[in-house]
């Protein structure tokens, strides 16, 4: 059961933690009042410490935050826009790696930035399998290329094609048909000894979850992926997204498997990983924003 005190003698009676709270735990009734929280209200609470960071006074107590869980922004640390931005501009994805071991310290600096994702209710549901040993890499990435042979088969013949828009819906069978003739070039490849799949990365590591009441699991692992893929950035690894890992293990249990995931996890995202043999001096123009403005003059 969670509690949640306020200190009397400690709140200034700002109403920060009424404003905060994702489900309206404090309810401030007016102005200049002593927020109030209702034992029933609580057990609405995610336990995601909005109210414990935005007090200015220290006056909220949360048995889920005990002292010393919640830490004081470092805002000499923060970046300004510019540099945010550059970052996100000049990050590519790298697939040339050096022949060098990425260091346990160096990985576990990329999932800490991963696990302050936010995720959706608070979840914190994606885990992570690190993958260095070769022969899995190369067996998932055989497992990989097998996947997509068995995809783009059906689109040989008409009768597959049929089926296929049965299964998938008009648009997305003439999306996955589209991509057969990709799916089977990066098969051949494959089998005549090139990997354009995961090109033997020195890392993989896999961002997995329960699929079992895990509403927002794809959509929390993206976002840790994300999260990820700049703090390889920033300790100097190279990273790129292996989609079609992904997206085979999405309609395939053989690498959950493999990785040694429990039966009811999926893998939801990737990331493959190393120290770039290549660095980026420049940075492409992408295609402008598509917005659509509501409400504005």
């Amino acid at each position: 059961m969670v509690e949640i005190t306020i200190d009397a003698d400690l709140c200034k009676k700002c109403g920060s933690c009424a404003m905060t709270c994702t489900v309206a735990i404090p309810q401030q009734e007016k102005r200049g009042t002593i927020p109030k929280i209702a034992d029933a209200d609580l057990e609405r609470c995610v336990c995601c410490g909005q109210c414990v960071a935005i007090c200015p006074q220290g006056a909220i107590s949360h048995s889920h935050f005990p002292e010393g869980t919640v830490n004081p922004v470092r805002s000499e640390y923060l970046p300004t826009y510019d540099q945010v931005l550059e970052l996100i501009r000049s990050r590519r994805s790298k697939r040339a790696y050096k022949d060098k071991l990425v260091e346990r310290d160096v990985i576990e600096k990329v999932l800490e930035a991963a696990r302050f994702a936010p995720s959706g209710h608070n979840e914190q549901s994606t885990e992570f399998v690190v993958i260095q040993d070769k022969k899995i890499i190369q067996e998932i990435t055989a497992l990989t290329a097998k996947g997509l042979a068995r995809m783009a088969m059906p689109f040989r013949y008409a009768i597959g094609r049929m089926i296929m828009r049965l299964m998938l819906g008009r648009r997305g069978a003439a999306y996955v048909g589209e991509l057969a003739p990709e799916l089977e070039g990066l098969v051949d490849l494959y089998h005549s000894g090139t990997d354009i799949i995961l090109r033997e990365p020195p890392v993989l590591i896999l961002f997995c979850a329960d699929s079992v009441g895990g509403t927002f699991a794809a959509t929390n692992a993206n976002l840790a992926v994300h999260n990820a893929a700049l703090a390889a950035e920033a300790v100097g690894l190279g990273c790129f997204y292996p989609g079609f890992v992904v997206y085979v293990s999405g309609r395939d249990a053989s690498i959950a498997r493999l990785a040694g995931l429990p039966e009811t996890h999926q893998i939801y995202g990737a990331l493959a990983m190393g120290y770039p043999r290549l660095k980026f001096k420049k940075w492409p123009e992408r295609n402008p924003a598509k917005i659509t403005w509501v409400g504005f003059d």
